[in-house]
């Protein structure tokens, strides 16, 4: 009975140990030097049901291992980045604000891990956006399950993946309405409004207050806008960011310059394979 007792107190303490689910489709062992259809799957999604979900079926459809976590920043819980890490990144439980968070972090994940975001729609704006901060691929819930896995797979063979109904959108929409070289396009709206405010002298959590954010989330704006403008500090931000004074825009439907925007992201996933 106390043999019992034991193996039961040492199982729940291993469960409540692991703050992330891992799952294998196999015992063999797992490092970099296994073939490219042996990855490590990391699902970020931050609710646990639909993470869950998203475990079992990548799991049971790609080969090699899958685990889960619930935000970019828990990622260094899997030790160090490898050519054969895949970072699915939800957003479907998010709201826009903690989307444009999530994907501004991607850029922290390093060049070696490729990445992969599902959103709820095929939105072209959304698409370009995950691209610009260093996704490898975007996929939307109103794709077949077997694209889904298909894409999944392709991102993480070196290339980037977009649906192709963003492509027919961005070819009917009129060329002349974004510029994609304009260095508005590197910012998330979010970080348009913390440049702003940031010109205004403002501090960080009279920002957080205005914007309805946490200190902490502004934080890791700041941090993301200082290394996007290459910025020393909060007062290199401000000069910097000069053309960028105009209030936040709503970001247009874009026309022709999306395809070499495209070219030029497949282009960089297949030097960071290398």
């Amino acid at each position: 009975m106390t043999e019992v007792c034991s193996a039961r107190a040492h199982e729940r303490s291993a469960n409540e140990e692991a703050s992330q689910t891992i799952h294998s489709s196999g015992d063999a062992d797992y490092d970099d030097a296994t073939s490219s259809v042996h990855r490590m799957i990391v699902v970020v999604e931050r609710n646990a049901f639909l993470r869950d979900c998203l475990l079992r079926s990548v799991t049971e459809y790609s080969e090699g291992r899958a685990a889960g976590c619930a935000m970019i920043s828990d990622l260094g819980k899997f030790g160090p980045a490898s050519r054969s890490t895949v970072v699915l990144l939800s957003t479907l439980s998010l709201s826009e604000e903690e989307a444009d968070a999530e994907l501004a972090q991607l850029t922290d994940i390093g060049p070696r891990t490729r990445s992969m975001v599902l959103g709820k729609n095929d939105d072209l704006n959304k698409v370009l956006l995950a691209l610009s901060q260093g996704a490898n691929g975007y996929i939307s819930i109103s794709a077949g399950f077997d694209i889904f896995i298909q894409a999944l797979r392709f991102v993480g063979a070196g290339g980037t993946y977009v649906p192709a109904q963003c492509l027919l959108e961005a070819k009917q929409a009129p060329a002349a309405v974004c510029e994609q070289a304009s260095p508005v396009s590197l910012f998330t709206n979010r970080e348009l409004a913390v440049i702003q405010a940031i010109r205004k002298g403002k501090p960080n959590k009279v920002i957080a207050y205005e914007l309805n954010l946490c200190e902490s989330t502004v934080k890791v704006h700041v941090r993301h806008i200082m290394k996007k403008l290459h910025a020393r500090n909060r007062t290199d931000v401000a000069i910097k960011s000069a053309e960028l004074a105009s209030p936040p825009p709503v970001r247009p439907e874009v026309g022709e310059p999306v395809f070499a925007f495209l070219a030029a992201a497949n282009r960089a996933s297949s030097e960071r394979v290398k």
